[in-house]
């Protein structure tokens, strides 16, 4: 999908890199966008922010959300800054995976250690989706572990209940907020148990 944006206000300064774009004939230019959740591709979010000249240089290879927006090139200051912190969020999705996919290894052979990689993972951020196959994955282990069980629900809660005060809730209506955070803190004691 495209998605142009109305032109800004006459008059703008033009920098370096915007006035090179405006010498190779480009009028606007292409960022690319997708969500960064827990199961968007390695490939999407590496591209999550790219800025492009052209949106058929990035091929569909995959079903993940994506959309390209357009904007004019002498907003391509604004657009690099987005861009890197589009990066920053892409790249903490990749770590807090590694995180997670050592929690999930690590869990039977070394709970300590799991427990911890946990922390950090649901630090950056949590997905109910994530927890429910992590629950099923180690099922029997859970069942005969009830103290890593409890701790794993412990912190989960504390994640779940710390992801509504990040930035990217704010615009969230209050209302919407507290009755999703309620839904996942009943999920989260469904999954780990009491």
């Amino acid at each position: 999908m495209w998605v142009q944006l109305p032109p800004s206000a006459p008059g703008k300064v033009i920098g370096l890199r915007s006035l090179l774009q405006r010498l190779k004939g480009r009028r606007y230019l292409w960022q690319f966008y997708t969500n960064v959740t827990w199961d968007t591709c390695e490939e999407c979010l590496h591209l999550h922010g790219r800025i492009v000249a052209d949106p058929t240089e990035i091929p569909r290879r995959d079903a993940c959300p994506r959309e390209f927006l357009r904007f004019p090139v002498r907003e391509l200051p604004f657009y690099r800054e987005k861009a890197q912190r589009m990066r920053e969020a892409a790249q903490a999705e990749l770590v807090r995976r590694e995180l997670f996919r050592r929690a999930s290894e690590l869990l039977e052979r070394s709970p300590e250690e799991a427990l911890q990689a946990f922390a950090e993972a649901s630090r950056i951020e949590l997905y109910i989706p994530e927890l429910e196959r992590f629950a099923a994955v180690h099922a029997a282990f859970l069942k005969t572990h009830p103290e890593v069980r409890r701790r794993l629900r412990d912190i989960c809660l504390r994640a779940w209940g710390a992801k509504f005060t990040k930035p990217r809730y704010a615009p969230w209506p209050e209302r919407m907020r507290l009755e999703r955070e309620r839904w996942g803190k009943e999920r989260i004691q469904e999954i780990f148990g009491n």
